[in-house]
């Protein structure tokens, strides 16, 4: 009798080892389970004992990726900065002679709004709306002065010429998004909104050109520059490579892009000279085209 009772202990205590739950990480789950360290397999600990379970699986695996879930729309603020300049530029030697060779250079800003919508894992719509400033400057040397009302002869002397270009530009970008970094391409609509046009004249050295006036008193020489007549709208492609990371919880982008117009800026792109002092004139075509290179900063609020 005694080996009998004896023997069914053993055998109790076999049986309750064999169904004893096991967590996968060496723990039994009925004490893991008092504790609440057991995993269900997706970086989530199970509740203890006389909490609400997950129902199902597809629950559970939902809850997981619940904190990794980004909006698919977002919006931000944009601002981009750089370098602009012209390309298919006139090399006529009498459109040089009036206006210079192509040395324009200066800088190009935009600041607006920003849109992400995620298609999906790999492709983004990226529109923007943005006001936009391009501000270029040149400096070419002429010999005489001519239309100022004065028959005095400077000989040579310096041209520097600044013009302004306010627009209203919408980028409309597509963005694949690769490990680490994000391609994006697409065009640009710009409605121009006004510009400025101004001239300073100076000696070789750098000063401001001065000459007698009517009183033989020394006057600064100054020359109406003309409007500068640029399209109402112009179309422009743009390509560009950039970052994306999160500060304070906020998505952030960080990249550089490149903007060239398609079309002319200049409304007025057809001017003629006389060949020879003849009767015969000459047709040059002013396509001047902008291009920039902007670094490109994008804050988004969700």
């Amino acid at each position: 009798m005694k080996k009998f009772i004896i023997a069914s202990a053993i055998a109790m205590c076999l049986c309750s080892n064999a169904f004893a739950e096991d967590d996968g990480y060496g723990n039994d789950i009925p004490p893991a389970r008092q504790e609440g360290t057991v995993d269900d397999g997706y970086g989530n600990k199970l509740p203890a004992y006389g909490q609400t379970e997950y129902k199902s699986f597809e629950e559970a695996r939902a809850s997981s990726k619940g904190n990794n879930t980004r909006p698919s729309l977002l919006l931000g603020i944009h601002l981009g900065i750089g370098y602009a300049a012209m390309y298919d530029y006139p090399t006529d030697e009498d459109f040089i002679w009036e206006f210079g060779k192509n040395d324009w250079s200066g800088v190009s800003m935009d600041l607006g709004l920003v849109f992400k919508y995620r298609i999906n894992a790999l492709f983004t719509f990226v529109p923007e709306v943005n006001f936009g400033m391009d501000y270029i400057l040149e400096e070419f040397e002429k010999q005489g002065m001519s239309g100022v009302g004065y028959d005095d002869d400077f000989g040579y002397y310096k041209v520097n010429e600044s013009r302004t270009l306010f627009n209203l530009n919408i980028p409309l970008a597509l963005r694949l998004t690769v490990p680490f970094v994000y391609l994006e391409g697409g065009v640009r609509l710009s409605f121009n909104l006004g510009t400025s046009h101004d001239y300073e004249y100076t000696d070789e050295n750098g000063n401001a050109l001065r000459r007698l006036d009517e009183n033989h008193q020394l006057e600064d020489v100054k020359v109406y520059a003309g409007d500068w007549k640029v399209k109402t709208f112009i179309t422009s492609a743009l390509a560009g490579i950039g970052t994306t990371m999160r500060i304070n919880g906020h998505e952030c982008d960080f990249g550089v892009r490149v903007i060239w117009d398609l079309i002319g800026v200049n409304e007025y792109d057809k001017l003629y000279y006389d060949i020879d002092d003849s009767k015969l004139l000459k047709l040059v075509e002013n396509n001047s085209k902008l291009y920039t290179i902007q670094f490109v900063f994008n804050y988004f609020f969700g």
